[in-house]
């Protein structure tokens, strides 16, 4: 919201909606994929929406970490909008951190105990970044990662034991994590350095 209603092309802007007499609102989009979309449905029609998971407090996708089966990596499972609607990847790296699980964890490999924890852990970090966002004025800023625990971290020290956190780079994301706390100390491939040093 902007009020009063500004003219000036914001950083990552996509639109801006004036109304008359009202604040005006401004749409971002943040990071080098520009995938931001607008739609306008009848009644009745959910549109994209339909398409979106469980949430992440839902009993769905409690079942699902608890008993689920998937052989896909954990992080990825985080990611995936029709997997579960509302993490994403900066809280996925701080989720897997919080239950000290490798990014390359698979979830049908958890074990009882890893998965309550994995569970645990989305619940907590999205209530710490809620309350973030509620104590937030003035709009969101240019980056919204100013309280991540780990993730975009990299090279800085662990919060929990010290270490150097570490990343994996793919073409369009990066994964966070900490050799000591997720990995057992194994320092994860990252390919764009390894496609430097070939």
């Amino acid at each position: 919201m902007e009020s009063p209603p500004k003219s000036t092309r914001a950083k990552f802007a996509v639109v801006r909606f004036r109304f008359q007499g009202r604040p005006s609102v401004l749409v971002k989009e943040f990071g080098t994929e520009r995938k931001a979309g607008w739609w306008v449905l009848g009644p009745g029609d959910d549109g994209p929406l339909a398409k979106l998971g469980p949430e992440p407090y839902s009993d769905g996708f409690a079942t699902l970490i608890l008993e689920g089966t998937d052989s896909r990596r954990v992080h990825t499972l985080l990611r995936d909008q029709r997997t579960v609607a509302g993490i994403g990847r900066g809280y996925s790296d701080d989720v897997l951190h919080r239950a000290q699980l490798s990014p390359y964890a698979q979830l049908g490999s958890l074990s009882e105990d890893e998965r309550h924890r994995l569970l645990d852990a989305v619940h907590a970090v999205l209530e710490e970044a809620l309350e973030v966002e509620r104590r937030r004025t003035g709009g969101l800023p240019t980056r919204i990662g100013d309280h991540f625990t780990v993730h975009g971290r990299h090279g800085l020290p662990c919060p929990r034991c010290g270490a150097d956190l570490r990343r994996v780079s793919y073409e369009s994301h990066e994964v966070t994590y900490c050799p000591a706390c997720q990995t057992g100390g194994k320092v994860l491939a990252d390919r764009r350095l390894s496609r430097l040093l070939r």
